[in-house]
């Protein structure tokens, strides 16, 4: 008969004393350490076992962008952050087909109403224009650098494409193409076909009587044949040459242009390596006006005779040659 003091840890065989036995497994159940846990440990009946309270417990979160939050006691919260076009994180979905927001995400809604807004653009190109906001038909343009231009305030119209060097120019108005005008050369070259004595010590304007080519009256072989005008229209820059041919090789000399009854610059002329002859080369650019004249003048401390025989390989001559405005 068990006694007050051991109910339990005697039960099992004082039961079997009288004579019904106690299924020694339940010495299992007895208590394990502070906080373990009950666990079975088989598929046997009543086999259990105490095991540590560990299994399967969570004892800290640690978070990396674009997670926020963690720790590894307490109340542990996690969140996310919201995605950049720098960085990742959540992303909110956006039906809008005209916000400039660079954190939205396009949603299949939106890019649907995109596309039926492209293509109604494209269908309304391929008509006829009504209206000063509708497209430009595509049927406009057949070619591969066709021009389109406007014809009024609401419709266009095509220039085909020009043929090779000819350029862009207006005619009547509109925009056509155009095969340039060839450089037109404007200017004179007057010739001396006489010999001329210049007086000693003075400078003597030289006479030119013939010319090898004058393109718009800028010389009169009649009246102040030493004069090169500039004619109506053609103010600007002129290249301005001149060469005198002396028949007196032995001394220096000098030669000046002149503008307007003015000496605008001199120059010594040089001596020949044939005997007996000598001369000077003037080239100047001069801005001239309409109605300006200029001269080319010799200068000898005893006079010398200039070349007038424009046969030779030394001719005396005098040009101009317009540059532009």
């Amino acid at each position: 008969m068990p006694t007050s003091t051991d109910l339990v840890t005697d039960l099992p065989a004082d039961f079997e004393v009288f004579g019904q036995a106690v299924d020694t497994d339940f010495v299992d159940l007895l208590g394990g350490a502070s906080g373990y846990i009950l666990s079975k440990a088989s598929a046997t009946d009543l086999d259990f076992a105490w095991i540590p309270n560990d299994q399967g417990d969570i004892t800290g979160i640690t978070a990396t962008s674009p997670i926020t939050g963690g720790g590894s006691s307490g109340a542990i919260t996690i969140g996310i952050n919201a995605a950049t076009t720098s960085v990742v994180g959540a992303v909110q979905l956006s039906d809008s087909t005209s916000t400039t927001s660079s954190v939205l995400a396009s949603t299949p809604t939106a890019t649907k109403a995109a596309y039926d807004l492209a293509n109604t653009a494209n269908t309304a190109a391929g008509t006829a224009q009504t209206t000063a906001n509708a497209a430009i038909p595509k049927s406009t343009v057949t070619t591969n650098g066709d021009v389109i231009y406007a014809t009024g305030s609401a419709a266009v119209t095509r220039l085909g494409i020009g043929t090779t060097g000819q350029v862009l120019t207006v005619a009547a108005g509109v925009p056509s193409w155009s095969t340039p005008a060839a450089p037109t050369f404007v200017g004179c070259s007057l010739v001396k076909v006489a010999n001329q004595t210049t007086s000693a010590a003075t400078y003597t304007v030289i006479a030119f009587t013939s010319e090898d080519f004058d393109t718009n009256g800028f010389h009169d072989n009649s009246t102040n044949t030493g004069r090169i005008t500039i004619p109506s229209g053609y103010a600007g820059k002129y290249l301005i040459t001149g060469q005198l041919t002396t028949l007196d090789g032995n001394n220096t000399h000098t030669s000046a242009i002149y503008k307007n009854g003015t000496r605008f610059n001199t120059l010594t002329s040089f001596r020949s390596a044939e005997s007996g002859a000598g001369g000077s080369v003037q080239t100047l650019i001069m801005n001239l006006a309409v109605a300006d004249y200029v001269e080319i003048a010799q200068y000898s401390g005893s006079g010398v005779q200039v070349n007038g025989t424009a046969s030779n390989d030394r001719p005396s001559i005098f040009a101009c040659q317009w540059l532009g405005a």
